[in-house]
């Protein structure tokens, strides 16, 4: 039996609604959001950093992110169970407070090993955030206005990145570790925010029962993943994921190895910020148009932007244009960015899409992992075949993939269209 102030919220379930990050529940998401990614922005290379400082060597250094990833990636696939005991309100609190207690945590590490240590408790956070932010934005928005929320959730991720990553290595340089490390641990600011955004999400749950119930659905009321509906969501999952996959590996070995095949220390800053700030404002910006027209339309040009891009910092690293290549470099950032930001909306919309309403949890799930995993994935295949080749043989790859993968969608899409055998 649902409660009097349930049954007010009901009423409104499905009433015309403003933007998105008006939406109850979605300030206090957002504002969480962008504390947790402040904290997880800064650690990203000062942690590294941190260990070459207590005696680690490059292998090591490399090792804290990997470790960081491995550790998310275990946490992603039981959060939506670990969530059902647990409840909105203290899964979101719980994954703020071990993305920053582990900060403070290190401002007393002394050895390597525990620099390792607390990189993996970083990465159990990050796996709980990553994975119940898009969940929330699954569970607060109707399917029609999911990519606009989705392109706001984005910016709350990227608006931190954007500017604390450029310049956190330089606050650990100039203000030192225990400075950088305090500032990591923003994600407890975030924790009352957390506690409002769970409230507000289990309240949203509850209405939307209450509207099914009220109309006759009390079987369709509380949305149940039972493991045979899993099973096939993940079948009917597999295109937006294998697409996002081929776009974060490109956009993994940006962020990795930029330093590295840019030889101005100058242009790799520009190109960085770039490269981020436009896949921020496409994340967004396509929003609107995926919700009007179909966030399916945008992933075929999403692979081909990307493979252009990549095809020209390719021709950047070789250096046979000379004095263009640094115009390259940028212009494949910036097309590389845009081609990111849009994948991560569109797939995320198309996840839930092809899922369907009773399986969002395993589109979450499947979304953020193949997102992790491409991403580290592209950072490890890229080093390995540069080691053996080149960067710019890398980078023609990297493209290679992108445009057969969009081969192969196009193909399965005219294939499985309606009438055609």
């Amino acid at each position: 039996m649902t409660s009097a102030q349930d049954q007010g919220d009901a009423v409104r379930i499905g009433k015309p609604a403003g933007p998105p990050w008006r939406e109850p529940g979605m300030p206090a998401l957002l504002a969480m959001t962008t504390f947790a990614f402040a904290g997880f922005a800064v650690m990203l290379p000062v942690a590294p950093m941190h260990m070459v400082a207590l005696g680690g060597d490059e292998f090591l250094a490399g090792l804290v992110n990997a470790v960081l990833m491995a550790a998310t990636i275990l946490t992603q696939l039981v959060v939506e169970r670990m969530r059902t005991w647990m409840g909105w309100r203290v899964s979101l609190a719980l994954a703020c407070l071990l993305l920053g207690l582990p900060a403070l945590g290190e401002i007393l590490a002394t050895a390597p090993g525990q620099v390792l240590a607390l990189a993996a408790v970083r990465g159990i956070g990050f796996g709980i955030v990553t994975v119940s932010g898009s969940s929330a934005v699954g569970a607060l928005f109707p399917p029609e206005r999911r990519g606009r929320a989705i392109g706001a959730y984005g910016l709350a991720v990227a608006g931190a990145q954007l500017v604390l990553t450029p310049i956190s290595p330089w606050i650990a340089d100039q203000a030192g570790f225990p400075v950088a490390l305090t500032v990591a641990a923003l994600p407890l600011a975030g924790i009352p925010f957390a506690l409002a955004a769970g409230a507000s999400i289990a309240k949203h749950a509850r209405a939307t029962a209450a509207v099914a119930i009220a109309n006759g659905a009390a079987a369709a009321a509380v949305p149940h993943e039972s493991p045979r509906e899993a099973r096939r969501a993940l079948v009917r999952l597999w295109p937006p994921i294998l697409a996002l996959t081929a776009v974060t590996c490109a956009g993994g070995a940006i962020t990795t190895f930029t330093p590295q095949f840019v030889p101005d220390a100058v242009l790799t800053v520009v190109a960085l910020f770039l490269y981020t700030a436009a896949a921020a404002f496409a994340r967004w910006a396509v929003g609107g148009p995926a919700d009007r027209i179909g966030a399916e339309r945008f992933v075929l040009p999403g692979l081909v932007i990307a493979a252009l891009g990549l095809g020209a910092i390719a021709t950047g690293i070789s250096g046979v244009i000379g004095s263009a290549s640094p115009v390259l470099l940028i212009g494949g950032a910036i097309l590389v960015g845009t081609a990111f930001g849009t994948m991560q909306n569109v797939t995320l919309v198309r996840a839930f899409d092809v899922a369907g309403e009773h399986a969002k949890g395993v589109a979450s799930t499947a979304w953020n992992v193949a997102f992790d995993a491409g991403t580290g994935i592209g950072a490890l295949a890229i080093g390995a075949l540069a080691a053996g080749t080149s960067f710019t043989v890398s980078f023609v790859a990297l493209a290679v993939l992108c445009v057969v993968v969009a081969v192969l969608l196009a193909v399965v899409r005219r294939l499985t269209r309606p009438g055609v055998r």
